[in-house]
């Protein structure tokens, strides 16, 4: 039926939507491969060539290669906005998976909107972000005949704040990758310990350090938490956009020398870094999904999340809940779970049942199902 799949947005390192956006690609190329009502040759993903041969998923897949001027994220846009609707004009559907659609694209679309923070929180974003999707993305949602989000309070802010009617949002959750499913090799993760140097018990904190997670009221609640219990603070996550006032925090700590930044890790150490924390914690101002909370789950940690966005949802009953606001009341939430066990086991059980349900090929199969019948 032609599908074509806008992966331009691929290319160097990977947050959440980049992350997003290689797997379902991925998930799509498997699931495709086994449905009834599309063939792989049916699909066919926009990307720049240099990404040909680093992605696995793409070998079998029939691609779209975009111009040698598209590099960066200014031809990125540009590859977008004017060489895509042309290049693809034969295509029956587009999906757009990270926010935008070609304004000029003149078939059948789906855009996937992960959050609306660049509109209802530009303070929270990058300027070229919030200017860039506050022009682009208003008019791919409205343009799009369906509208992919991750959660239902994405859900309810795309029909509040762009005015989409709820029939044409579908809400498909997101996938927990198949690295966090499998358990660490023997002894893997005390190399772990031992090469980042954590001997001590620890609780973790995994994203880019920028304003909307929150690592300044986190930093404070484990301040406080640290007078009853003998743990560090490990950040995962490279510097993020506006993270001055984070860093400063960190640097002005009383308890800097029990707090580690770590910067961005590679799956492998991640995975252990999840299996060797007492607890994960997001205690995000926002989130329009949260894959880390998951993955933590997936990989049996403790979690605790905050109330920000679709945390309290996309958690469900396998993490503990702590409304934003007193970083006492986190504080108290990590000491329980550091001085008893009993209760982490419960919260990690519960944490592996719930991600269960989560995965990248049932996100794909739903999107299939979208695809069909638009074309």
């Amino acid at each position: 039926m032609g599908v074509l799949f806008d992966a331009l947005l691929l290319e160097g390192p990977r947050s959440g939507v980049e992350v997003s956006v290689a797997e379902t690609g991925r998930a799509l190329v498997e699931a495709a491969g086994a449905s009834r009502d599309l063939a792989p040759e049916d699909l066919t993903f926009a990307c720049r060539g240099s990404l040909v041969g680093k992605e696995e998923w793409l070998e079998s897949a029939r691609t779209l290669r975009a111009p040698a001027w598209a590099v960066g994220r200014a031809g990125r846009i540009l590859a977008e906005q004017l060489w895509l609707p042309r290049a693809g004009r034969h295509h029956a559907v587009l999906h757009g998976p990270a926010y935008v659609l070609p304004l000029g694209w003149r078939g059948a679309s789906v855009v996937t909107v992960y959050d609306l923070v660049a509109l209802a929180h530009p303070q929270w974003t990058k300027r070229s972000n919030a200017l860039h999707y506050g022009f682009v993305l208003p008019r791919s949602v409205r343009k799009a005949d369906v509208v992919v989000v991750p959660s239902k309070i994405v859900r309810e802010e795309v029909m509040e704040l762009l005015g989409v009617p709820e029939e044409r949002i579908r809400v498909l959750p997101l996938g927990v990758r198949d690295v966090f499913r499998q358990p660490p090799a023997p002894g893997e993760v005390e190399d772990f310990r031992t090469r980042f140097s954590l001997e001590r018990p620890f609780f973790a904190v995994v994203g880019n350090i920028e304003p909307k997670k929150n690592i300044a009221g986190t930093l404070r609640a484990f301040e406080i938490a640290a007078l009853r219990v003998p743990h560090d603070l490990v950040i995962a996550g490279r510097k993020g956009w506006r993270c001055e006032r984070d860093l400063a925090a960190l640097e002005g700590s009383p308890l800097r020398d029990r707090v580690r930044v770590v910067g961005r890790l590679s799956d492998g150490n991640l995975r252990c870094l999840y299996h060797a924390c007492t607890a994960l914690v997001q205690w995000s101002l926002y989130e329009g999904f949260g894959l880390v909370p998951l993955e933590a789950m997936a990989c049996g940690a403790a979690v605790v999340v905050s109330t920000g966005g679709a945390l309290p949802e996309t958690a469900g009953p396998g993490a503990r809940r702590v409304a934003l606001g007193d970083p006492a009341e986190l504080a108290e939430a990590l000491v329980v779970l550091a001085q008893h066990e009993s209760i982490r086991r419960t919260l990690v059980a519960d944490g592996l049942r719930w991600s269960r349900q989560f995965t990248w090929r049932g996100h794909a199969e739903a999107l299939l199902g979208i695809y069909r019948d638009l074309a």
